[in-house]
């Protein structure tokens, strides 16, 4: 047993009212780790095994009936046993869970439970409704877990932080209410208990204001030629009306999750300045945004301004009971503070010296409204700049230094690093990941081990850190279901992060664990991105005309199992020990499988042939020098359908196909997509930058050999009108000889469109291997 010590050992000794469990007739269990994620704080086993009844009783004490009924829908699981409810005080007619709130002690920690597993049910003991909760959580992943028996266990266990966060961002791309739903119930089984919900920026306005209905009658919504999710021009948008959230901020406190609403200010401002122009700085009228990235759009300062926002927060705070409200604060570009005369003689009024200082002032100015009315003021790290108010707590995302500087100012700060926990990133470089996103990967593994309280951090600053938080920026991530891919399985690690003791975290235990949690969210119709557990197929030629092929996966679990004759691969396959070694027109397929023999993601398929190492797509491209692919991104804004999806450098239409092509090859067949210039360019990679002033004509695809210098060795000219998303076929010939690497570009950067390169493939060769 884990040592504790302090108000930890308190809790434990005042939480042991359960049962002792009976010994007689047991058989002697093994010490084994009960399938629950987050890891609890202490675990201890216990003597035998419960065998699983095909139904059990449910007696709930201490709680009213309506909650005692969602505690027992709680702890329902799709393939577990029936639970039958029992008034309180009855005895059970067969094995039962029971569970029971006592009275709160302050030696408790707040959210804790107490869990038993004896031969004839299980018992859970809280403090406090939260508690209570959460050791229904457990239940239902123990009951979920598909096992016949479960090992005799005693279990403490209580949260290490108290911010537990995801941010859903609604304003990009607009989720249904039940899609909203679907996301707190996942975040409810992983003991996840604040949804910071993202619901104004420059693309779209979420929220229904009664005040100003044109917020979301203008604000709402987008158009652009290839909007809408066929890439037809359609108006894109939607809102939720008061009532919904209402609604959806009930639901998520029934599941102990408190909504955080976020309405960004000063900037990221568009959609609300497109309803009311007036409370912009601008001078201009404007449109909902429908490229996403970094807008010039500030709300104005003067007083006009400040009425609409303060009316816009009473009716926030009527629909959010939250104690902190979110304003956003980040990435103001200060261009239209500075070119205004009416706000630079505002600052000479308050005697103002910039308008990074204008920001910290604007900041105080709504911190202490919200104050008045008995709420906290978050925002990202930027409202750091030009001083930080003093009603102000920080959200750190240009990674963890925000937070500490905050924290060292006795502030209250939460952890969410865009390099560590924003989920919009990509999972792997698999071609195959089924949603768009940024790069570079944020792996499961890279989400696992960051600690938002590293060692050496003083006690004076961490109790300030209030905890972390996930990020779903949903630029690229068009629907529900991609929010939900690109969250799951990392949100997995984060919560064990987030609640689990830092000495009890464990990484080869989380991957052993992982495979049941993924199987019950699957179970539960959770869209679980698999991709960390798909193999990948390596293919190297050598010097006798074979290719060496080495198997892996990201997650590096499981077995992984091979055909070469095409067939499924099963738990019966071969399995893959050491690089094979194949001849060319080899179909190699694999996949990896539990000790159980569950396969743990779809297979993966390869066919090893010149033509095959001679196409290339996505992350087997690279850059262009001085450039990087930075984005994954659908082919039309709002697209829904699963592809194509295209790897791209934002700032430039070029790629390289490394050496060495195939010999003998001829021709180079290319896919390009014309997409619009929805993405933008963000602040950190500075500004478009053409690709060359050379030899190359306008409005064509060209192909230079080795560098993109000097004359092109080949080009063609591109369609007059191309249809945004639409794919071209383009062939070109080769007449370098040698190894070369080939840069293929469309270096005019007055194109009206992006050409982005879906696949490049080298043709024409000799294939002596498959001839003979």
């Amino acid at each position: 047993m884990t040592d504790i010590s302090g108000h930890r050992a308190a809790f434990a000794l005042t939480l042991g009212l359960l049962p002792a469990l009976p010994h007689a007739a047991w058989a002697s269990s093994a010490t084994v780790e009960l399938p629950l994620l987050p890891r609890p704080a202490i675990m201890s086993t216990q003597p035998g095994f419960f065998f699983m009844p095909a139904s059990l009783d449910v007696v709930v004490d201490g709680v009213d009936a309506l909650t005692a009924t969602r505690l027992c829908d709680t702890m329902r699981a799709p393939h577990g046993p029936v639970l039958m409810m029992r008034d309180s005080g009855a005895a059970p007619a067969r094995a039962a869970i029971r569970m029971r709130l006592l009275a709160s002690a302050a030696s408790a920690p707040a959210e804790g439970y107490e869990l038993a597993i004896g031969h004839d049910g299980i018992v859970v003991t809280a403090h406090d409704q939260a508690g209570l909760f959460y050791g229904a959580v457990s239940v239902s992943q123990l009951l979920g877990a598909g096992r016949a028996r479960l090992p005799g266990m005693h279990v403490r266990d209580w949260p290490r932080l108290q911010w537990r966060g995801v941010m859903l961002d609604s304003s990009r791309h607009f989720q249904t209410p039940a899609e909203v739903r679907s996301l707190i119930d996942a975040m409810a089984e992983l003991k996840l208990n604040v949804l910071h919900w993202h619901l104004t920026d420059d693309q779209g306005w979420r929220l229904e204001i009664r005040r100003y209905p044109e917020l979301t009658r203008v604000g709402a919504w987008r158009r652009a030629p290839d909007s809408g999710p066929n890439g037809d021009g359609a108006s894109y948008g939607g809102f939720y009306t008061q009532a919904e959230i209402r609604d959806i901020v009930a639901y998520a406190a029934a599941r102990q999750i408190t909504i955080v609403p976020e309405l960004d200010m000063p900037g990221h401002a568009q959609a609300a300045i497109a309803a009311y122009p007036k409370v912009g700085s601008g001078g201009t009228p404007t449109r909902v945004s429908s490229t996403m990235g970094v807008h010039p759009y500030l709300y104005n300062v003067n007083e006009e301004t400040f009425a609409f926002i303060d009316h816009i927060l009473d009716e926030v705070m009527e629909l959010f009971p939250s104690r902190f409200i979110h304003i956003g604060g980040d990435e103001a570009v200060k261009t239209q503070w500075q070119h205004s005369p009416a706000v630079q003689a505002r600052m000479r009024e308050l005697g103002i010296h910039d308008e990074e200082a204008l920001q910290s002032w604007f900041i105080e100015r709504l911190g202490k409204y919200l104050s008045a009315h008995g709420r906290r003021l978050i925002g990202w790290d930027e409202i750091l700049k030009g001083g930080l108010p003093a009603s102000a707590s920080v959200m750190s995302w240009h990674g963890t230094a925000g937070a500490v500087t905050a924290a060292q100012a006795g502030h209250d700060a939460v952890m969410a690093p865009s390099d560590r926990l924003y989920f919009d990133y990509m999972q792997t470089d698999r071609d195959d990941e089924p949603t768009g996103g940024r790069y570079p990967v944020e792996s499961l593994s890279t989400v696992y081990h960051f600690d938002p309280l590293p060692p050496g951090m003083p006690p004076s600053v961490q109790q300030h850190i209030l905890g972390v938080e996930g990020g779903i920026w949903t630029e690229y991530l068009t629907s529900g279901r991609a929010t939900m891919l690109a969250a799951f399985p990392r949100l997995d690690a984060m919560a064990e992060t987030a609640w689990t003791p830092h000495e009890r975290q464990d990484w080869d235990s989380f991957r052993i664990r992982l495979k049941d949690e993924v199987t019950r969210q699957l179970s539960r119709g959770v869209p679980v991105d698999q991709a960390a557990y798909a193999v990948s197929i390596s293919a190297i030629p050598d010097q006798a005309g074979h290719y060496e092929v080495t198997l892996s996966n990201q997650i590096a679990q499981g077995t992984l199992h091979y055909t070469l004759d095409g067939r499924e691969p099963d738990a019966q396959a071969p399995a893959y020990v050491h690089p094979l070694t194949v001849g060319a027109g080899t179909k190699v397929r694999a996949a990896a499988f539990d000790a159980g023999g569950l396969r743990l993601a779809p297979s993966s398929t390869r066919v090893i042939s010149v033509g095959g190492i001679a196409t290339r797509s996505g992350t087997q491209l690279a850059a262009c020098e001085g450039g990087r692919l930075s984005l994954r991104i659908p082919a039309t804004p709002d697209a829904t359908a699963t592809a194509p999806y295209l790897t791209i450098d934002r700032t430039r239409d070029c790629v390289m196909y490394g050496a060495p092509p195939p010999q003998g090859a001829s021709t180079l067949a290319i896919r390009v997509v014309p997409v619009t210039h929805f993405f933008n360019t963000p602040l950190d990679d500075g500004p478009r930058v053409p690709v060359m002033k050379l030899d190359a004509p306008r409005h064509a695809i060209s192909v230079w050999p080795d560098r993109c210098t000097g004359k092109p060795v080949a080009t063609t000219r591109l369609p007059r009108h191309p249809r945004p998303g639409v794919p071209l076929d383009i062939s070109l010939p080769v007449t370098a000889q040698g190894a070369h690497d080939l840069c293929i570009a469309v270096p005019d950067e007055k194109e009206p469109l992006y050409y982005a390169f879906q696949t490049l493939s080298l043709t024409g060769q000799k294939n002596t291997e498959h001839n003979k």
